[in-house]
């Protein structure tokens, strides 16, 4: 059976005036916020991912050509087992690496510095889509983590990371700085510096 389509009717713009920005699509963040709207979603993006043998330099540089400053660490054989980020390779976890086994830089490989699996802790995807932003801010608050792994499970109880959630990207989403994130003895002032858009002195 065939399928009827219809022309649909036109319209002249001469009373549009703006245009709109993606900036200006999604309405102002805040504490009260689904927290699913600062995860990055694996659905919906690709994680960045490096092996473990690949140097520190050459993830470095696979970082800032995919614009990210963290890579999941994977095996050969694609089973996930850690992170590494840009601070990693930057700080001094390279050079301790060096001294300690006698090896030259060239030589460190991603899997050498990363952070393991084992110490990084996680939140169930269940959980997000039940919380807000200013709980994943007391989370982390709390925790003292820069990022939160998002765990979910397949029907057949496959269990997997859904998303990332990083104490950076909440920052930069509400405009709050990671000093005030941190020290605000409230989220009332917190919600008041992302209202004004102005600096708040502790």
């Amino acid at each position: 059976m065939s399928q009827e389509f219809y022309p649909l009717r036109l319209q002249d713009n001469c009373d549009v005036e703006h245009l709109l920005t993606p900036g200006q699509k999604q309405q102002p963040f805040s504490v009260n916020n689904p927290a699913i709207e600062v995860m990055t979603d694996f659905s919906e993006v690709v994680p960045v991912t490096v092996t473990e043998g690949v140097s520190v330099d050459d993830a470095l540089e696979r970082m800032k050509s995919q614009h990210v400053r963290l890579l999941f660490v994977i095996t050969l054989a694609g089973k996930f087992v850690g992170v590494i980020s840009s601070h990693d390779i930057a700080g001094h976890k390279v050079i301790v690496h060096m001294q300690n086994h006698g090896v030259t830089r060239d030589e460190v490989a991603v899997g050498h510095i990363m952070l393991h699996k084992q110490h990084l802790r996680s939140i169930t995807f269940d959980q997000i889509t039940h919380s807000r932003i200013g709980d994943i801010m007391l989370t982390l608050k709390n925790s003292g983590d820069q990022h939160l792994l998002v765990v979910d499970e397949t029907e057949i109880g496959i269990k997997r990371i859904r998303g990332i959630i990083s104490a950076s990207d909440v920052s930069r989403k509400l405009r709050v700085g990671f000093d005030i994130m941190y020290e605000a003895k409230s989220f009332a002032q917190i919600e008041k510096i992302i209202t004004e858009g102005r600096d708040l002195v502790i």
